[in-house]
């Protein structure tokens, strides 16, 4: 089973990107598009998802200030700061420090 463009429930990302009462993490399959203005935040396994180990990406909408995955793309209106590490499980992952842009 493809989970290419559902996220980790198996509906549509769109349909629950859009619900307001959201959480400000998310679940996505790995392979899944990262929806636009969000960025990757860390990764998680999913049952929901193809594969073993870490199948999924933690994504949220970034705040005045965020740290992402240095894959992750980067948020029109934000810029990066400072070159980082995000812990990941024992092991560390190369990331940035983003930051909105004044007056955005």
């Amino acid at each position: 089973m493809s989970s290419k463009g559902c996220g980790a429930r198996g509906r549509p990302v769109t349909d629950r990107l859009d619900n307001p009462k959201a959480r400000k993490n998310r679940l996505i399959c790995r392979g899944t598009a990262i929806p636009i203005g969000w960025v990757v935040v860390g990764e998680h396994h999913s049952p929901a998802c193809d594969g073993e180990g870490p199948n999924a990406w933690v994504i949220k909408l970034p705040g005045r200030r965020e740290v992402m995955w240095a894959d992750s793309p980067l948020p029109d209106g934000y810029r990066k700061v400072k070159e980082t590490e995000i812990a990941v499980g024992e092991e560390k992952a190369e990331g940035w420090l983003i930051e909105r842009e004044e007056g955005k």
